[in-house]
């Protein structure tokens, strides 16, 4: 690897830490920047960088965990699960000046282990923020969802939640409406995480093949824009978007 204006001791000790599992980018006024083999939630690699001061070195994630999650939308949520993740790693987190740094001051016999701290660090931190972040966007869509459900049929004929029986299992199923005639319809709602959709697809299988004769529905923020695996929960069930008329949500609650 090229390690341009790098101090010749730390260029070694950095080949010894590297063992041929990272690659080094090059470096920056004296600075290295190092891939790391652990990811972020995109598919990106970690990358640190190194720097010497005397006969210590500093490793810092440059604030990409928290470029990371600004990237898919979790940066609210960032700074605290990152404090929190620097605690369980015991390396320092810089958060003056708006920075969002993790980083850890080693001397050169414990570099190895410094790069592989920092660099989980950040990446765990970033996808914990993704995970948080995503799942609190779940949980809107879902009342809004039941908001929407419950709008159409009444409050009497809605339940948030109601425990279904199928063929082989029993589901915890969102927003069960009970018609006058006692049939029941339920409308799921769905996006296209993988889990969302096997999740879905798993029900309403099970469920349609007990033959209760209950309307199966997956409501969708825009079914133009589902993937093709979501697609084949059409197989089971009505895919309505959110934003259709009443009428529609009333014909697909009887259309078993």
């Amino acid at each position: 690897m090229i390690l341009e204006k790098a101090n010749s001791g730390l260029r070694e000790r950095l080949k010894e830490s590297c063992a041929g599992l990272m690659a080094s980018r090059g470096s920056i006024g004296g600075r290295i920047l190092l891939d790391v083999p652990t990811i972020y939630p995109s598919g990106a690699s970690a990358v640190v960088e190194i720097e010497r001061n005397g006969d210590r070195v500093r490793v810092s994630d440059m604030g990409n965990g928290l470029l990371e999650a600004e990237m898919m939308a979790a940066q609210d949520g960032y700074r605290p699960l990152a404090r929190k993740k620097a605690q369980a790693f015991g390396i320092g987190f810089d958060n003056r000046d708006n920075r969002a740094l993790f980083t850890l001051w080693v001397p050169e016999g414990r570099l190895g282990g410094a790069i592989i701290c920092v660099a989980n660090a950040s990446t765990q931190a970033a996808a914990e923020a993704v995970r948080v972040a995503s799942e609190a966007r779940a949980r809107q869509k879902a009342e809004a969802v039941f908001e929407r459900i419950d709008r159409v049929f009444g409050s009497r004929a809605t339940a948030r939640t109601a425990e279904i029986r199928g063929r082989r299992a029993t589901w915890n199923a969102r927003n069960v409406v009970t018609l006058p005639n006692a049939r029941r319809a339920i409308f799921e709602p769905m996006n296209n995480n993988t889990g969302s959709v096997s999740g879905k697809f798993l029900m309403f299988t099970d469920i349609r093949e007990a033959g209760a004769g209950i309307a199966l529905n997956a409501v969708v923020e825009d079914s133009q824009n589902l993937n093709a695996k979501a697609q084949m929960v059409a197989d089971l069930a009505n895919i309505i978007d959110i934003r259709s008329p009443d009428e529609m949500f009333k014909r697909m609650g009887v259309a078993g």
